[in-house]
């Protein structure tokens, strides 16, 4: 039998980390997506997951069209929609590789728990907003400077 995870990412994205912003402006996310796309390398069958506040839904929606949208307020409520996201959904057999867009320090122990199933985990993160236990459980960083 086929492997179907073989060669599929996912990417998951935590759009106000990314972007520095809890209510980004629809231009800012557009940025942030054209230095993602440009830093980090994608294929035909990746699959993309945004996560905001209720605060951002629309401009990030904007921003983001055709790309799944999960919205949960409260604090941490975009990664822990995420997180969710990766044990219910079982990205642990559906994707070889999970990107997690976001350097927030509660995504370790998932990025852990990934990698101890066989998956490559990489971290894409803003370099100041990169937690330190996070940079060192990931596969691979990619710095995300939108700056440059």
């Amino acid at each position: 039998m086929r492997n179907l995870s073989q060669g599929r990412a996912v990417h998951l994205l935590d759009v106000e980390n990314l972007t520095g912003a809890a209510r980004p402006a629809t231009r800012d996310v557009q940025t942030m997506m054209s230095h993602y796309r440009e830093r980090v390398p994608t294929g035909g069958m990746d699959q993309y997951v945004a996560a905001v506040n209720h605060g951002a839904m629309v401009t990030v929606g904007l921003a983001l069209a055709g790309i799944q949208l999960l919205v949960r307020s409260g604090p941490d409520g975009a990664d822990r929609a995420l997180g969710e996201v990766i044990r219910l959904d079982h990205l642990d057999a559906r994707f070889e590789r999970v990107v997690i867009g976001s350097g927030d320090g509660i995504f370790t122990e998932l990025a852990g728990w990934l990698s101890g199933r066989g998956v490559m985990v990489v971290v894409v993160s803003r370099p100041d907003a990169l937690n330190r236990r996070l940079r060192r459980t990931a596969g691979q960083v990619i710095s995300l400077d939108l700056a440059a």
